[in-house]
């Protein structure tokens, strides 16, 4: 069984090239209306007339250091305090919960996505 996850953008280009150029990840399939983004065993599909719009969540092994690697790709990472379990948010823009730590973005098309490490 393999997971996918429905993204929905306005602009299949510019999510395309957010996907692969600033994530590193890998366009299995592009059509006129939709794109298969492969992200480990899983697939994100975009698509320009259905999905989801926010907390689309990506593990890592190591949070800093792919915060660092998107920042200087020119992504910008955000922090909201009035968070359930907010205890903390450093420097970069990395919130510490009771649980884990998250570094939260927008892709291209403006959909909430976050990188996250638990305890």
């Amino acid at each position: 069984m393999k997971a996918i996850i429905d993204v929905k953008v306005k602009d299949l280009k510019r999510a395309i090239e957010f996907y692969t150029e600033k994530l590193g990840l890998s366009l299995r399939h592009k059509d006129l209306e939709w794109a298969a983004i492969k992200v480990g065993d899983a697939e994100i599909h975009l698509y320009l007339h259905a999905g989801i719009t926010s907390r689309l969540e990506f593990y890592v092994d190591d949070l800093d250091n792919e915060v660092r690697k998107l920042t200087k790709k020119r992504v910008k990472f955000f922090s909201d305090k009035k968070m359930s379990n907010f205890i903390s948010v450093d420097e970069n823009q990395i919130t510490t919960f009771s649980w884990g730590r998250n570094a939260f973005f927008r892709d291209s098309e403006g959909n909430q996505l976050a990188l996250v490490k638990d305890f």
